[in-house]
């Protein structure tokens, strides 16, 4: 699953991340044995193929009037990623007289889907790089929200170099992860205190993920309120053995 989210990362969605496996595992073939290494309809497989194909993640060859279907190989799939990553910075000096001057975004933002949620999260990794913010949450139900994404995120975050301060609910005590890879610093709330959501406190914003919310989640970008979340984050903190 986690080769999934990976390759899903490179621009495919689920299917064409699963067709692009399939075809490395048989190591090509005509578009009805891989539909049937996947258990779906042939007409099925013939448009993920080609979306794969105009990616560049797919190489098509005839043969006695037959299409067959070949997995780009992974060295050439860095390649592509990598000549348009020079591609598009070379614009960048171009890009950036083009741009305004932008001034603080501050007010809400509502966060509809989990796939949403992920993004934002996405880029956390790069704005905090080597920076810290804190947590007060209930781990289980942010982890239960899409676990394969969020185990990984964690272990990113780490990689990242981003420390985190957590005031979680007693209930994830018996699965709170313990490696120092991931740059955490956790204690646990009185068991009496139980609440599903989680709020993260940033520097210039705060982010309040609950199921219970009309939104799953909602972004606070105004300084009096994130200023005053992490005056009571540090409060509770200095208490709490």
């Amino acid at each position: 699953m986690e080769n999934i989210n990976i390759i899903k990362d490179l621009g495919l969605d689920n299917n064409e991340a699963n067709v692009y496996l399939a075809l490395l595992k048989i190591g090509g073939s005509q578009a009805s044995l891989v539909a049937k290494e996947l258990g779906i309809k042939r007409t099925t497989i013939y448009p993920i193929l080609q979306a794969l194909a105009t990616k560049g993640m797919v190489n098509v060859y005839f043969r006695k009037n037959r299409h067959y279907y070949y997995a780009q190989k992974p060295n050439r799939v860095v390649g592509l990623f990598q000549k348009k990553i020079e591609s598009f910075e070379s614009i960048i000096p171009l890009l950036e007289s083009m741009e305004k001057k932008q001034v603080m975004v501050t007010g809400l933002r509502f966060i509809e889907t989990v796939g949403e949620l992920e993004q934002f999260y996405n880029g956390v990794l790069d704005d905090y790089k080597n920076k810290e913010y804190y947590i007060i949450g209930n781990g289980q139900s942010w982890e239960d929200l899409d676990p394969d994404f969020f185990i990984q995120f964690r272990k990113n975050r780490g990689k990242y170099n981003i420390k985190t301060k957590l005031l979680l609910t007693a209930n994830f005590k018996l699965d709170n992860p313990t490696d120092k890879a991931l740059k955490r610093e956790v204690k646990f709330l009185p068991e009496k205190y139980k609440f599903q959501s989680t709020i993260d406190i940033f520097g210039d914003k705060i982010l309040i993920v609950s199921q219970e919310l009309s939104s799953l989640a909602v972004v606070i970008a105004v300084p009096a309120m994130t200023d005053i979340f992490k005056s009571i984050f540090e409060m509770m903190w200095e208490m709490l053995p």
